[in-house]
């Protein structure tokens, strides 16, 4: 395995909005933010994957800032990722939020093939955390695969888009 270019990651990145390169990856900014819910009871069996009571969705203040008080949420990203046949992605909060009170509560990856608006789950650790909506959150890299897989992502994700 090795690790992609920011600029080769770039091309499987669909625009707008506007992407940050980097060397070993690219910067994205996010459309929703969704708070789950503390008490919450999740179910997953087949094609169900649902939370009760659901979460609920966080828009700006008049300032532009998502105002986040210490929990859990589901992020998703604005820009519409395509992951290709010799390649998985993995995001990361941007280390500056890591630094800052906010870490990654799940480790998934996006598999080759898988193409949509994807979402990460993040846990703000501190009393609130406030972030511009023009901010980048996330970093997105992709890793090289040995050879190019046979069989792509099928799965209940493929194709998400924004609420």
């Amino acid at each position: 395995m090795s690790v992609w270019t920011g600029k080769e990651v770039a091309k499987h990145i669909e625009q707008p909005p506007e992407i940050k390169i980097n060397p070993n990856g690219v910067d994205l900014r996010i459309s929703e933010v969704w708070k789950l819910p503390e008490e919450g009871i999740a179910t997953i069996h087949g094609s169900i994957r649902k939370i009760e009571p659901d979460k609920f969705k966080i828009e700006p203040d008049s300032d532009g800032f998502y105002v986040l008080p210490q929990g859990t949420y589901e992020i998703r990203v604005a820009n519409k990722v395509n992951i290709p046949k010799t390649a998985v992605g993995l995001l990361f909060p941007r280390s500056t939020l890591n630094r800052l009170g906010m870490i990654k509560s799940e480790s998934a990856i996006w598999d080759s093939g898988y193409s949509g608006f994807g979402t990460q789950t993040v846990r703000v650790t501190i009393q609130e955390m406030r972030i511009h909506r023009d901010e980048c959150w996330f970093q997105m890299m992709f890793l090289g695969m040995a050879e190019e897989v046979d069989q792509v992502y099928q799965g209940h994700w493929q194709n998400e888009k924004p609420r």
